[in-house]
């Protein structure tokens, strides 16, 4: 590591140089995932800047959630590996929650701790989807998804009234079995399901809930399923924290239909 890495004459700052050499740094591995960084003073030998220099091109990195800076300790490169999402349509219900099964196969464990279950007036663009009217009573369970015991999802459902009154989608524990097993049992059939992916930065209470470093953004994932008739059963309105997840989407090449 040098200062004739960093160009005093260019336009750019020396900062976002020293940001660009430590990306490249931690992307191409030279730079282990939960290595430690130099201090600002190791920083200031190695490359010849400034303090302010250091300090600026490490909030850059900790915007982009590559480092995390830990009071008292320094400043690390971030080690959370994403967990991969597989979305490949519904997944029949089984003997555990859908969640709990996928992750375990990973290799992790997984856990939630329940925020809210009760009854609700239905928000506009939830209405649309389970097309029932903006404001109308609707089941509401919102928890917290853990693996491995850190906060990983937000993970709020809705229900039509006409299929979980009475049932223990109003219960306020965990399903053991899982919401879609719960709703097989019932004597509903899944048909088909759409997904909605968008990014967005989070609220002040989202990243407080999912413990997201300064600059993390949250994977918004909006989900309806339907029955074979194409009745709404379902909808859940899903954060998942950007950098512990990555998202595949399998297509089945014998089907007709895109999603």
């Amino acid at each position: 590591m040098s200062a004739s890495l960093l160009d005093s004459t260019s336009d750019r700052p020396l900062s976002l140089q020293l940001a660009d050499l430590l990306r490249d740094e931690i992307t191409s591995g030279a730079r282990r995932p939960g290595s430690q960084l130099p201090t600002e003073s190791g920083f200031q030998t190695d490359y010849g800047v400034s303090r302010t220099t250091v300090r600026a091109a490490l909030r850059e990195l900790i915007g982009q959630g590559l480092v995390v800076s830990r009071k008292g300790y320094g400043s690390f490169v971030r080690d959370q590996r994403p967990i991969r999402r597989i979305s490949a349509g519904h997944k029949k219900g089984g003997n555990a929650p859908v969640f709990d099964t996928a992750i375990r196969a990973l290799g992790h464990e997984p856990s939630r701790r329940m925020l809210q279950v009760g009854h609700t007036a239905l928000p506009a663009e939830i209405a649309e989807l389970l097309e029932q009217p903006q404001g109308s009573d609707v089941v509401i369970r919102k928890r917290l998804q853990l693996i491995d015991g850190e906060p990983a999802v937000i993970a709020t459902s809705y229900y039509p009234i006409w299929l979980a009154k009475g049932t223990a989608l109003e219960d306020d524990g965990p399903i053991s079995t899982g919401p879609d097993a719960l709703i097989e049992s019932l004597g509903f059939e899944f048909g088909k399901c759409t997904e909605v992916f968008r990014a967005r930065m989070p609220l002040a209470e989202e990243s407080r809930l999912l413990r997201l470093d300064a600059g993390v953004p949250v994977i918004r994932v909006l989900r309806t399923d339907y029955d074979v008739t194409g009745r709404p059963l379902q909808v859940a309105d899903d954060l998942y924290a950007a950098d512990r997840h990555e998202i595949a989407v399998v297509w089945n090449t014998d089907s007709s239909e895109g999603v």
